[in-house]
């Protein structure tokens, strides 16, 4: 039995799809895992703009010179590194995380609460009102700027009930901290961060029970939901005086680089830079966070997806951008150091292999240990890899 990554191209009928390999969002099939057992199937995959898919050999047909997950997995790794062997591309933290940590909260709770009024409002059939958005995107980027790590880690937990308004302030707090990262003028660091909390006022024409269902789509509210990215564009338009750019990101934010996106499907060369950036935030902060239909993944794996997705659905360049931005073990991951003990990562440095993590468990010996600060080097234990930390039933958030 062998997991296998194939071409869409290379799909017949007889094979046994195991993953149709992009996120949740992405497709319209009821399921993940199915039989092929028509041409149709293929054929929706490719309007889907899916281009490679995982299949398990042991209960379909093989395709004999395809990578197998492990050898795709081994590849990953080594690219993740690569990436990472420049310096980190934001600047290192002005103070510490756990002092922003407290100032992070705050403006967390008090950007959710704001978003939730405006886009409520827009619910009810009222203007987009971007003057209330605005201050919060000036009060995020200048907690991004005094330490990244400590805002974008609370942005992984969502409540089910305020996930909308949650990941609006997620994703600005992601496109401020990329933009920055990029050396992008104040302008448009600002006209980034605002996009970001407005990327998804569409959603609110999209039906409750569409919007909040505990499940998977049908295809035809998989079809209705997709039309939210056009909506959003529509009623940013609507909007005296706002950016092109806010729009851009509210319209681009699901196209894809080899097209087959929506809503309108274009090719990667006429998607906007801050586009192209929006899709990069918006598939990295859906997979790191729960739903009632998918676990979250760790960030350190979810960018490793980004950077098998790029090329077909993701600017390789940008994504090669992003993970130096967050690092390749971003603050908040569980690692597994060479001596055996599992750390949180806490501090992100320039050299993006060596942050300052946190010690909390041996795994050798199989206890806790007295949480202590480490800052890692050439000289100290090595990061092995990450670990999942439910698997070790740890909460490493809680570490911070």
């Amino acid at each position: 039995m062998a997991i296998k990554r194939v071409k869409v191209d290379e799909l017949r009928t007889g094979m046994y799809i195991h993953d149709l390999n992009c996120g949740w969002l992405q497709h319209g099939f009821l399921r993940q895992q199915f039989l092929v057992r028509n041409p149709g199937q293929i054929q929706k995959m490719k309007v889907q703009g899916l281009h490679e898919v995982y299949i398990d050999t042991s209960l379909g047909e093989d395709v004999p010179e395809a990578p197998t997950q492990a050898q795709i997995e081994q590849t990953l790794k080594q690219k993740i590194k690569e990436s990472a062997a420049g310096p980190a591309a934001l600047m290192p933290a002005q103070v510490s995380h756990r002092v922003e940590s407290i100032a992070a909260k705050r403006i967390l709770g008090e950007a959710t609460d704001v978003m939730d009024g405006l886009l409520q409002d827009v619910r009810l059939g009222k203007q987009v009102d971007a003057a209330k958005a605005a201050p919060l995107v000036k009060e995020i980027n200048a907690s991004v700027l005094r330490n990244p790590g400590a805002l974008l880690s609370l942005c992984r937990i969502k409540e089910a009930d305020t996930y909308t308004f949650q990941h609006s302030v997620s994703i600005c707090a992601l496109l401020v901290a990329f933009s920055n990262a990029l050396g992008m003028d104040a302008a448009t660091v600002h006209e980034a961060g605002l996009g970001g909390l407005l990327h998804d006022v569409g959603k609110m024409k999209i039906p409750t029970e569409i919007l909040n269902k505990p499940g998977r789509l049908t295809e035809a509210e998989f079809s209705e939901m997709k039309t939210h990215a056009l909506l959003s564009q529509e009623l940013l338009n609507e909007v005296p005086g706002i950016s092109p750019l806010v729009i851009q990101i509210a319209g681009e934010h699901h196209e894809k680089m080899g097209g087959g996106g929506y809503p309108k499907g274009l090719p990667g060369a006429e998607i906007s830079q801050l586009g192209r950036m929006a899709a990069i935030v918006d598939v990295y902060d859906a997979l790191t966070s729960s739903r009632v239909y998918h676990k979250a993944m760790e960030p350190s794996e979810v960018l490793k997806k980004l950077l098998e997705w790029s090329g077909s659905h993701l600017d390789g360049e940008l994504v090669e951008q992003f993970i130096r931005t967050l690092g390749i073990y971003p603050v908040g991951s569980l690692i597994r150091l060479s001596g055996g003990r599992l750390a949180v990562v806490v501090e992100q440095g320039q050299d993006l292999l060596h942050p300052t993590v946190r010690t909390v468990f041996d795994s050798v010996r199989m206890i806790a240990l007295q949480p202590h600060e480490l800052q890692l080097s050439t000289e100290t234990e090595q990061i092995v890899d990450y670990e999942d930390p439910q698997e070790w039933g740890l909460n490493a958030m809680a570490y911070l």
